[in-house]
């Protein structure tokens, strides 16, 4: 099925996999290993890992089992994703959730600015903002000259 062309059904089935290793390994060593604060937020964020692995590929599966119950709606889905004007939407979409997600972070950048956040978290932070220009300028430029 080519409108899951990014994840095949193998590969759902392997990060499933793993979602369910990472969250249970993570389980087990928080409640058996006692290696600290920075060790407990290392093990707390491999199980949130392994938890949005099995979400993400248990939905995926469904959304696949679901289409294939119906004869031709998956060439019919493939179509309408791949049609031009429904592709110019998506990326619409995406830039304008991408500038509003950048000047969350140039707001979360200010907060932590007044709240005498350390240096380094700042910069961080501005400096995620500024990459996004970046980018934004050599794709400008790389599509110009394709187009």
């Amino acid at each position: 099925m080519k409108y899951e062309k990014m994840i095949s059904k193998k590969t759902n089935l392997l990060l499933l996999l793993l979602g369910i290793f990472l969250f249970l390994i993570g389980l087990y060593l928080i409640y058996f290993v006692d290696g600290g604060d920075e060790f407990s937020r290392l093990l707390t964020l491999i199980i949130a890992l392994g938890g949005g692995l099995i979400g993400g590929s248990t939905a995926r599966w469904y959304r696949i089992k679901r289409i294939e119950k119906i004869p031709n709606k998956s060439k019919e889905i493939e179509i309408e994703y791949n049609d031009e004007r429904n592709t110019l939407i998506r990326y619409k979409a995406k830039s304008i959730s991408g500038e509003i997600t950048n000047w969350i972070f140039v707001v979360v950048a200010y907060v932590c600015i007044v709240k005498n956040y350390p240096l380094w978290l700042i910069y961080l932070i501005l400096g995620i903002v500024v990459s996004k220009y970046i980018f934004e300028i050599i794709f400008i430029k790389k599509y110009n000259k394709e187009l």
